[in-house]
């Protein structure tokens, strides 16, 4: 396998195409995105949505949609999801269809059994749009070391509101106070970082307001330095995975988002020993 790190010197990029690898090939890319949060596939390839399951799945389980009512207009196979506003044969956008940037966040961040890797394929229509990734492994090792000790021990509850970082119809505005994660996290391959999709979060475990907003303003100022910034301009064919624990994403506003289609799937590391 041909890959480089990006000079960065955390995005591992990939010139080889995705399909031309072994099984042993595909389960390094996914130690090496466990490690280094970011991988992309650089060459520009047309792979069908079967064949991009086919390869997820050597990976780990991929997520399956539960309410088939509201899947039918985003999915294209049940397992990968249309992320667009290109419309279906029902007059139907697909998710996140809105122009308006996809505001910084991790899927699914109050679910403690979501999966941890999102598979991106730029199907078409991609050209002049952007999407960008905080390695949040990066952000805790710069932490000072005197806010490393001050955070060690808080837990953090998260949630959706509508608009805060994206205007979807299809989640609900909720709050999840019952499960609590680790501000500071070590992985399976064993990373720490944080995790703090910051625009998700909605309080401390037993912080109160004004503590909590003190570090929350904190942690957003560090982390949005730009030194802990992959900017990804893509083109047509690419695949880019990240790893949803310590990285966090946001897709910036695209006027265009009518013609442009990414497909995603969302995955475990079941078949990786770590």
């Amino acid at each position: 396998m041909n890959y480089n790190l990006h000079e960065n010197g955390w995005t591992v990029i990939v010139e080889d195409d995705i399909r031309d690898l072994s099984v042993e090939d595909i389960l390094n890319v996914a130690k090496l995105l466990s490690e280094q949060t970011v991988v992309v596939f650089n060459k520009q390839i047309d792979i069908s949505p079967e064949n991009q399951l086919e390869i997820a799945y050597l990976i780990g389980d991929v997520m399956k949609q539960k309410n088939k009512s509201r899947s039918n207009p985003i999915n294209l196979i049940d397992g990968v999801i249309r992320v667009t506003g290109k419309k279906n044969d029902k007059g139907e956008p697909g998710l996140f269809g809105h122009t308006s940037a996809l505001d910084w966040h991790a899927n699914q961040a109050s679910n403690k059994k979501r999966d941890p890797i999102v598979w991106m394929y730029g199907a078409e229509g991609m050209e002049g749009s952007r999407t960008s990734f905080i390695n949040m492994v990066n952000v805790y090792e710069n932490l000072p070391n005197d806010f490393k000790e001050e955070i060690k021990d808080i837990q953090c509850y998260f949630g959706y509101e509508a608009g805060k970082y994206s205007t979807t119809p299809y989640f609900r505005d909720h709050v999840n106070k019952d499960n609590v994660f680790d501000l500071v996290m070590k992985t399976a391959s064993g990373k720490v970082g944080l995790y703090y999709p910051f625009l998700q979060v909605f309080g401390m475990h037993n912080i109160d307001d004004e503590k909590f907003k003190s570090i929350h303003n904190r942690l957003i100022e560090h982390i949005l330095d730009e030194q802990h910034t992959y900017h990804h301009d893509w083109v047509n064919g690419q695949i880019l995975l990240s790893d949803q624990w310590l990285s966090l994403h946001k897709r910036w506003e695209f006027d265009k988002m009518e013609e442009r289609v990414l497909h995603r799937i969302a995955l475990n590391y079941k078949n990786l020993n770590f």
